[in-house]
Protein backbone atom coordinates (compact mmCIF):
# COMPACT_ATOMS: atom_id res chain seq x y z
CA UNK A 1 0.00 0.00 0.00
CA UNK A 2 2.98 2.29 0.31
CA UNK A 3 6.06 2.67 -1.36
CA UNK A 4 8.95 4.00 0.00
CA UNK A 5 11.42 5.99 -1.61
CA UNK A 6 13.99 7.16 1.05
CA UNK A 7 15.59 7.21 4.51
CA UNK A 8 16.80 9.67 6.21
CA UNK A 9 19.04 9.74 9.43
CA UNK A 10 18.83 12.76 11.67
CA UNK A 11 21.42 13.25 14.04
CA UNK A 12 20.26 14.69 17.00
CA UNK A 13 21.89 17.98 18.34
CA UNK A 14 24.31 18.47 21.17
CA UNK A 15 21.94 20.27 23.48
CA UNK A 16 20.44 16.66 23.90
CA UNK A 17 22.49 16.04 27.06
CA UNK A 18 22.71 12.69 27.03
CA UNK A 19 25.76 11.83 29.14
CA UNK A 20 28.34 10.38 26.85
CA UNK A 21 26.70 11.25 23.53
CA UNK A 22 29.62 11.94 20.52
CA UNK A 23 29.99 15.40 19.16
CA UNK A 24 27.54 15.63 15.87
CA UNK A 25 29.77 16.42 13.89
CA UNK A 26 31.30 13.15 14.77
CA UNK A 27 27.65 11.22 14.80
CA UNK A 28 27.44 13.11 11.28
CA UNK A 29 30.94 11.45 9.75
CA UNK A 30 30.00 8.08 11.26
CA UNK A 31 26.88 8.29 9.74
CA UNK A 32 27.95 9.36 6.25
CA UNK A 33 30.57 6.42 6.15
CA UNK A 34 28.00 3.97 6.99
CA UNK A 35 25.00 4.84 4.93
CA UNK A 36 27.87 5.41 1.48
CA UNK A 37 26.34 2.58 -0.18
CA UNK A 38 23.13 3.09 0.37
CA UNK A 39 21.37 4.03 -2.34
CA UNK A 40 18.33 5.10 -0.59
CA UNK A 41 19.08 6.52 2.88
CA UNK A 42 20.81 9.59 3.28
CA UNK A 43 22.32 11.64 6.60
CA UNK A 44 20.41 14.51 7.32
CA UNK A 45 22.06 17.56 9.52
CA UNK A 46 19.30 20.01 9.67
CA UNK A 47 18.27 18.97 13.43
CA UNK A 48 21.89 18.86 14.37
CA UNK A 49 22.88 22.22 13.28
CA UNK A 50 19.69 23.99 14.84
CA UNK A 51 21.03 26.01 17.84
CA UNK A 52 19.29 23.68 20.77
CA UNK A 53 17.73 20.50 20.56
CA UNK A 54 14.30 20.07 18.85
CA UNK A 55 11.48 17.60 20.11
CA UNK A 56 11.10 14.91 17.52
CA UNK A 57 8.15 16.01 15.97
CA UNK A 58 9.42 18.93 15.14
CA UNK A 59 11.86 17.44 12.98
CA UNK A 60 9.34 15.15 11.06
Amino acid sequence: RYKVIEGILSPVNDGYGKKDLAAARHRIAMARLALQTSDWIRVDTWESEQETWTETVKVL
